[in-house]
């Protein structure tokens, strides 16, 4: 599988626009949690994302990102043991909010075609069809599965200045 694309189980490839594993962006503003492996973890990512994403004043975009934020929670405590850090930044450089979920399963995620009354099989879909760009790239611990939105220059704008003014 190159970095370009992934393949649905029967073979078609999806594309993701995915950023090369060797050159993460540079971000600022950013934040990090340590969540236990357990259920509540993703109702809690989802408050923390909002909240966040309201102190930078991006509410703008917080539907997409807690749905995208409670799928990639939820698919790491299904597929990985062990705790789950959430990171949410700013990156200045793509001009991006970034979303970053690590775990400690080392294996890469893998897009499923999902029937019409299966229970889960969506998530990467969904993250191919909200997000700007995602990828997922391996760690010494594990990997992590990360996702970016681009808002408006003049709200990212803003959201940068109250990250580097606020302590």
């Amino acid at each position: 599988m190159n970095a370009a694309t992934l393949t649905f189980m029967n073979g078609s490839p999806m594309s993701t626009e995915r950023r090369p594993d060797t050159a993460p962006p540079a971000t600022s503003g950013g934040t990090s949690w340590l969540l236990p492996s357990e259920p509540s973890s993703v109702p809690t990512a989802r408050r923390l994302a909002l909240a966040q994403l309201s102190a930078w004043t991006l509410q703008d975009f917080a539907d997409d990102a807690e749905l995208l934020v409670s799928e990639l929670v939820t698919n790491a405590l299904r597929h990985a043991g062990g705790p789950i850090r959430l990171t949410l930044s700013l990156c200045s450089v793509d001009r991006a909010f970034r979303c970053e979920v690590a775990d400690e399963d080392p294996g890469q995620p893998r897009v499923r075609r999902a029937c019409g009354d299966d229970e889960g099989g969506r998530g990467l879909h969904l993250l191919d069809l909200l997000s700007r760009c995602w990828g997922s790239t391996c760690t010494a611990a594990g990997k992590v599965v990360w996702f970016e939105l681009h808002p408006p220059a003049i709200a990212l704008e803003a959201a940068l200045e109250e990250a580097r003014t606020t302590p």
